[in-house]
């Protein structure tokens, strides 16, 4: 766990910020080129190399979704976000209809006015979905952490691993049709 390892936490999702960000600026002053100027080559490289894997490191565990991705990368599972998941295949159906209704909206010259009402139904269909993963996400993170904290068993923490990996490959998907959405009917 080489980026959990950096800021000396445990592999758990749920992060002080915070705390992470102090971490992350310590480090920062400690290892940035700019302090080791007088230093060998070597340690330069070194300290440039540090930097950018803290960089990596600190963008990736502030972000809950690219901190659960990547624990899940870490643990050699992949993430197919290239198509709907199974548990949203229907849903996703749905909030597609939507998006092509509002496409026709606007080849057909419909105006401005009931463009923007069906773009506000779509908008919050795709909001209820992110406000549903969201709560799941919260809860897959609670039980990670549970899951670490205890002498769980190897198979109890892989399949608890997929199944973070369904919950973030949903919020992919999800952002893809928050970001269709606004190529349509942008805010």
């Amino acid at each position: 766990m080489k980026y959990f390892e950096l800021f000396e936490l445990e592999p758990r999702l749920n992060v002080d910020t915070a705390a992470l960000e102090r971490k992350f600026h310590a480090l920062s002053r400690e290892h940035h080129p700019d302090f080791h100027t007088l230093a060998t080559p070597e340690e330069r490289a070194r300290a440039l190399e540090t930097t950018a894997l803290l960089n990596d490191a600190y963008r990736t565990l502030r972000d809950s979704a690219r901190r659960a991705e990547y624990l899940v990368r870490s643990h050699g599972l992949e993430i197919d976000s290239s198509q709907a998941p199974a548990s949203m295949l229907m849903e996703v159906f749905e909030i597609n209809e939507g998006l092509e209704e509002l496409r026709a909206a606007r080849r057909s010259g419909t105006g401005a006015e009931a463009m923007a009402e069906k773009a506000d139904a779509v908008r919050e269909r795709i909001a209820d979905k992110r406000r549903t993963h969201d709560a799941s996400l919260g809860q897959a993170f609670d039980r990670w952490d549970a899951l670490v904290g205890t002498e769980a068993s190897e198979e109890e923490r892989q399949d608890h691993l997929r199944t973070l990996a369904e919950i973030v490959a949903q919020a992919s998907y999800i952002r893809n049709l928050e970001r269709e959405l606004d190529e349509e009917a942008p805010r």
